[in-house]
């Protein structure tokens, strides 16, 4: 049914007209009081119990999300989906018992230290002044009690909180009165289990209520309308007797809009089929607000609304962890917010925080708030806390400068130069090269393991008439150790990470050792022995040795699963290296200043020239050749035109720049609102048919080959914005040549800038360094797939050479390039389309090319949620291998110096013949 929906202008008329109202206070009404809502009761409630379950403190600002809501997960009652707050009765019923565990805990929720907010002030001047005698609420907290007592115009409030109460409840008090319908947790007669909620109030307390709610216009604030007891066994079974509440019930919720009657529960729905019309909707800003108008009202002045901001409690505390400190030099806008936004994304999922369905930047900035990414001063600045600014700073080195990793390679200049990215036409440097990573810590950490993927390929090792593929380094643990130093860092030291890499051996050094938490469990070891005490407890297999010197960061690092806390990383590490014959030690060095730990190689000497990089049956652990597609446009918009192909369109808008778009079957399909008349393409379509449809909607009524289609119209856009030329028939890019000739390109390759020649001249052709590409969608995951390879032209430009010879020696040309080779081409091309993002990127489709270049244009249609998000790290993973396909990546041997020369000079042979041919022609 159609709900109706009035104003607050309707409740102030509720003071000057009629019966005084009656109020019914939810717990949204305490919210700004320190009280929490149900849904966060359900976590501090399972927190509070875990806690005291492990012999810890509640308080701690060390423990985190992810220390208990994998054991809240594994409690047979909790249901992660739908509402948290629906598990409220459950967490009480099955995790605050005895019931004295249940007074313990309530007492202390409700023992807040927090003032209470303006709207209780209000409110309590409202009874004062009797225009309020009668406050009905679900809560058990103090506060409005409190509040009352401190209004020195307002005597002996009535409390009635339990059955001897009920004496004192009066449908015309000579004082105000305040009524707890689910009683008190002093008295041990609080309703919150599932039995308790459902069953029906107190026949006694019911009927004394009755003739109130009959008389009297009701006022619901910051109440979902959940439990039976009250909703139910109270308002619509007796909603008959009660004249159904012909003075009206006002239910007043947040920012409610006419078509919203879904979000409200069940049972307020049902109320509102009971009672109809004598239901209707406030919409408010909130509990403070909406009693700030009334009680301005009542003092006949004019309300001042306000909306809502975020705000967050900024208490001083002493020894917090360094991580949690706030740095008030700098700023959330030093925050790389696409990658953010995912990595946010990511931990909401894995920690059970709901997501809404539209996710605005006041949201994402509560959450920060909450998880201590970012906290709000008294003055109510928002600043970056040290773990958000290290997790998400685009440059956390300008406000922490020893939060980076040194690289030191040291070894035959051979091999140092296979693990480093050599360019074109660069010497390598030697036996030794040191260089550093930077950048925040998910950079820093993609670039590490980009790089031990370089030197932990795969070789095939030989055991009789059998032989199998193996790893210098078991890869598992590599990953534990580099995690390990980057969240357990003590990033108050002036020094850096460093990881010592050699032929042998790879040992990382991160400063900070042991943390107290954990030398608390190697009990009685003198200060000297606690290293080998530390090593030997963890080679005895004992897990669960655990302890976080950055909780924030911890935390984010278990909701992108780059860690568990389990306290079994180095137990892992130790295991398998075991299994892989690798020697490995750890422990504080330097007086627990420090933390080392040393793996050496697996002892086997590999051939250099007869093994294989990563080949393995069917299977490749290479860095593969997939970019991830992490985020679509939220909808596809599409209207009927009678344009049928691409170049209408243009002809007919007669515009500079259109939103990338396609046509097909009748209609225009783009990412972009078509319902804004200031889009362009709102010239070439019926705007009384467009409509939108979600990107799985879409794939299933045109297929995934149209979705495409539209994805690969913005890339195109994309790649045109960083200066490719682009071929759509073969879907690859390039660079063109310069004025001058050929074209070299600075960019950031591993530990070092290096120059890439991407174009140049060979006799009378030109070759380009190109990538071919393509999305392809792997599960539920988009890719974008890219292919290095070369492109010939006879201009440099966009004159491509044809014919089945091309094609030949193309592939010949292609055939000397090593797996690493290949490699050293996709770090460069994903640079290119990353303009230096290492995280993640947003395709550009808001440039246009004229006359004079290519020119920025305004993106006044394309919101945050309609951007298309690429992650722009190549992830060293286990991927399949896709032998002689020419987009896999394949193992080829190396042609030698001169056949590479007797190649060119062949290809340029066939090129002057295709010439000649087309000279007669």
């Amino acid at each position: 049914m159609a709900l109706q929906i009035t104003t607050i202008g309707r409740l102030r008329s509720l003071f000057v007209r009629g019966p005084d109202p009656i109020f019914l206070l939810g717990a949204g009404a305490s919210v700004k009081s320190g009280i929490p809502l149900a849904h966060d009761l359900v976590e501090k409630i399972a927190k509070w119990r875990y806690c005291l379950d492990n012999g810890l403190e509640t308080e701690d600002p060390s423990l985190r999300r992810s220390d208990w809501y994998p054991w809240l997960k594994m409690q047979t009652w909790y249901r992660e989906v739908g509402e948290q707050a629906d598990n409220y009765p459950d967490a009480v019923e099955n995790i605050l018992q005895p019931r004295q565990t249940r007074k313990d805990f309530f007492l202390e929720m409700l023992d807040t230290q927090v003032e209470p907010s303006s709207g209780y002030e209000h409110i309590a001047e409202l009874m004062a002044r009797k225009s309020i005698r009668t406050v009905l609420t679900t809560n058990f907290d103090p506060i409005l009690p409190k509040v009352c007592k401190d209004n020195k115009q307002l005597h002996h409030p009535q409390i009635i909180q339990t059955k001897s109460d009920y004496t004192k409840l009066s449908t015309s008090p000579q004082y105000p009165q305040i009524v707890y319908l689910h009683g008190s947790v002093e008295h041990y007669t609080d309703k919150n289990t599932i039995t308790e909620v459902n069953e029906e109030l107190d026949t006694e307390l019911v009927s004394r209520l009755l003739p109130l709610l009959r008389d009297h216009p009701l006022v619901v604030i910051g109440y979902r309308g959940a439990e039976p007891s009250v909703m139910k066994h109270l308002l619509i079974n007796h909603a008959k007797s009660a004249d159904n509440y012909l003075n009206g019930i006002y239910w007043c919720t947040r920012n409610y809009k006419t078509d919203q009657s879904d979000s409200l529960t069940h049972l307020v729905q049902e109320l509102a089929e009971e009672i109809q019309g004598n239901l209707q909707i406030v919409p408010i800003d909130g509990f403070d607000e909406v009693m700030g108008a009334l009680w301005q009202h009542a003092r006949k002045q004019q309300p001042d609304y306000h909306h809502t901001q975020i705000t967050a409690a900024f208490e001083v505390l002493t020894e917090l962890p360094y991580d949690l400190e706030v740095l008030t030099e700098s700023s959330i806008d030093d925050f790389d917010w696409p990658p953010m936004r995912v990595r946010l994304l990511q931990y909401c999922d894995r920690t059970g925080i709901p997501v809404p369905p539209v996710r605005d930047n006041n949201w994402f900035l509560q959450l920060l708030c909450e998880r201590d990414i970012a906290t709000r001063t008294e003055g109510g600045d928002l600043f970056p806390t040290v773990g958000g600014y290290l997790l998400f700073a685009d440059t956390p080195q300008n406000h922490i400068q020893t939060a980076q990793v040194i690289i030191s390679l040291n070894g035959d200049p051979e091999w140092v130069e296979k693990i480093l990215d050599v360019a074109d036409d660069a010497e390598g440097d030697g036996e030794k090269m040191e260089g550093v990573i930077e950048g925040n810590l998910w950079i820093q950490l993609e670039e590490i393991y980009e790089l031990l993927s370089r030197v932990n390929q795969s070789f095939l090792l030989k055991e009789g008439r059998h032989s199998k593929y193996v790893y210098p380094y078991p890869p598992d643990a590599l990953r534990e150790i580099v995690v390990n130093a980057l969240v357990h860092r003590d990033y108050e030291k002036n020094e850096p990470i460093v990881i010592e890499i050699e032929e042998t051996y790879i040992r990382v050094r991160n400063p900070g050792g042991l943390v107290e938490d954990v030398i608390k469990r190697i009990t009685d070891t003198p200060p000297k022995k606690i290293r080998d005490a530390f090593e030997t407890e963890i080679k005895k297999g004992t897990r669960g040795i655990r302890g976080y010197r950055n909780p924030v960061v911890a935390d984010l690092f278990y909701g992108a699963e780059e860690m568990e806390k389990a306290g079994s990383g180095l137990s892992d590490v130790w295991r398998e290296s075991e299994e892989n014959k690798n020697e490995v030690s750890f422990g504080p060095v330097d007086d627990n200043n420090a933390f080392e730990i040393k793996i050496s190689r697996r002892p086997e000497v590999v051939d250099t020239i007869t093994r294989t990089a990563s080949s393995s049956d069917n299977f490749t652990r290479y860095t593969s050749n997939l970019l991830e597609v992490v985020s679509l446009p939220d909808v596809i918009w599409h209207a009927g035109t009678e344009a049928r192909q691409a170049k209408e369109v243009w002809e007919k808008t007669e515009a500079n720049w259109l939103p990338p778009f396609m046509t097909y079957s009748g209609k225009l399909f783009t990412f972009d609102n078509l319902s804004i008349p200031t889009n362009p393409l709102y010239a070439v379509i019926d705007p009384n048919d467009i409509e939108k449809l979600t990107v799985e909607e879409f794939t299933d009524a045109y297929g995934e080959r149209c979705f495409v289609w539209i994805l690969n119209e913005c890339f195109y856009r994309h790649l045109k914005a960083k200066g490719l030329w682009v071929d759509k028939d073969r879907m690859r890019a390039y660079f063109p040549r310069t004025e001058e000739g050929p074209r070299r390109i600075k960019y950031q390759a591993r530990l070092r800038r290096a120059t890439r020649t991407v174009v140049k001249k060979i006799k009378n052709y030109w070759e380009h360094k190109s990538f071919r590409f393509r999305f392809e969608r792997f599960g539920d995951v988009w890719t974008l797939v890219m292919l290095p390879g070369y492109v010939f032209t006879t201009d440099g430009r966009s004159d491509l050479l044809e014919g089945k010879v091309v094609n030949r020696l193309s592939t010949k040309r292609e055939g000397r390039d090593y797996n690493n080779v290949v490699h050293n081409d996709l770090v460069f091309w994903t640079w290119v389309l990353s303009g230096e993002n290492h995280s993640i990127f947003v395709l550009n489709m808001d440039l246009t090319e004229t006359q004079t270049g290519m020119i920025p244009l305004d993106k006044i249609h394309r919101q945050d949620g309609n951007q298309i998000r690429i992650r722009s790290n190549l992830s060293a993973t286990v991927a399949p291998d896709f032998g002689d396909d020419a987009w896999g990546i394949k193992q080829v041997e190396t042609l030698e110096a001169n056949r590479l020369a007797q190649l060119e000079s062949e290809f340029s042979q066939e090129v002057s013949q295709l010439e000649k041919i087309e000279d007669v022609d």
